[in-house]
This record gives C-alpha cells, sequence and structure tokens, in this order.
C-alpha cells in the first residue's frame, strides 16, 4: 500500500505541476507568437525559445511554493518536537525535585 500511495502522491504532483503550468505557457505561445510572429523560421524559434523559458519559470515557480511548503511543514513539526521535549524535560525536573524533596 505503501508504494501505491507514494506513486500517487508523485504522479498527483506532476499533475498539479500540469494543471498550474501548461495554461500559462500556452498562453505565453499564443502571446508570442503573435507579438513576435510566426513567419520565418527564426520567428518560429524565437516563439519557441521564449515560452521554452516562459514554461519552465511557471514550472520552477510552483516547485519553489511546494518545496516552501515542505520545509515550513518541517519546521513546524519539529517545533512542535522540541515543545514536547522541553515539556518532558520540565515535567522531570519538577519530578526530581518533588522527590527530592520528599527524601529529606
Amino acid at each position: 500500500m505503501s508504494k501505491f500511495y507514494q506513486k500517487t502522491e508523485k504522479q498527483v504532483k506532476y499533475w498539479t505541476y500540469a494543471a498550474g503550468s501548461l495554461p500559462f505557457a500556452a498562453l505565453a505561445a499564443i502571446f508570442f507568437s503573435w507579438f513576435i510572429g510566426y513567419n520565418t523560421l527564426t520567428e518560429k524559434l524565437l516563439v519557441l525559445t521564449a515560452t521554452g523559458f516562459f514554461a519552465t519559470s511557471v514550472f520552477w515557480w510552483w516547485w519553489a511554493l511546494h518545496k516552501f511548503l515542505y520545509v515550513l511543514k518541517n519546521i513546524k513539526a519539529a517545533s512542535e518536537g522540541l515543545q514536547a521535549i522541553k515539556a518532558s524535560i520540565q515535567d522531570f525536573k519538577k519530578y526530581l525535585k518533588d522527590s527530592d524533596d520528599s527524601n529529606r
């Protein structure tokens, strides 16, 4: 089940990137072909290159956002873990203090 979950999670991530990026890349292709033209080979190469750069930047943006969220989730989990450790240490110190006082 774990392998199925990991594979599904990976596929969902790819589809999320595609759904968020490909429409922008298509709009960029339309814009660049209208703005630059699409008649000569040079214009076609310019349109393809500009669209490729634009698509890469949009894909990278989505990737960066997901990585930032991943880092924030890990920081939150680490913070919660440290808070639990701190509470355990405080409880242990209280226990030691109470047991030391009762032994006197």
